[in-house]
């Protein structure tokens, strides 16, 4: 009997990367450091860089994008934790390790310091979302061509960080973000 590969959604939050690893064929369980009550899938509050990654077949880490994050300011990137580097560490050593998992995933926004990454659009995965995303791993990806075609504007989904949040003049919606990325069920 076949099981289902085990995935360890690493800095979850409400668990956008984990629905399409899910919708892929992977179980998948989310570790966040703070409480995540609509995450869909089993859920562990802890901090993401102290879970024993032993018996998962794939870790994926979304670490903090604020420090590198052109919605930052300049001025207040250093307030915010750089944690790529040390989730690559702990990544690399969990591969290495007996019942670690053969792969990592490390995904995050251009500008972050990453190693051979390669960019996935949202657009061109037909989201409805023209956002660029960077994603590194030890094993081999492969990117895709932005087609930013549509006649309709793509939604602007980007973080709350002291931002303008959408919908609150006149842009699109949270609901137009949510539906356009796929992810209803977040908040």
């Amino acid at each position: 009997m076949n099981r289902r590969p085990r995935l360890l959604d690493l800095f979850c939050k409400a668990g956008g990367a984990g629905a399409g690893y899910h919708a892929a064929g992977f179980d998948v369980i989310g570790v966040d450091i703070e409480p995540q009550p609509d995450y869909p899938f089993p859920f562990i509050q802890a901090d993401a860089l102290s879970v024993d990654p032993t018996g998962f077949d794939i870790i994926h880490a979304s670490p903090p994008c604020q420090a590198y994050s052109q919605a930052t300011p300049a001025s207040r990137r250093h307030l915010h934790p750089d944690l790529v580097a040390p989730t690559r560490a702990k990544l690399r050593e969990a591969v290495g390790r007996v019942g670690g998992p053969i792969g990592y995933v490390i995904e995050n926004v251009p500008g972050a310091p990453m190693v051979d990454p390669v960019t996935i659009c949202g657009d061109s995965l037909r989201l409805g979302v023209r956002r660029h995303r960077l994603f590194e791993s030890n094993l081999s990806l492969v990117g895709t061509t932005c087609w930013h075609d549509r006649a309709a504007p793509a939604v602007a989904v980007y973080g709350s960080y002291g931002q303008r949040r959408t919908g609150q003049t006149g842009g699109p919606s949270a609901q137009d973000g949510r539906d356009a990325m796929g992810i209803d069920w977040m908040p």
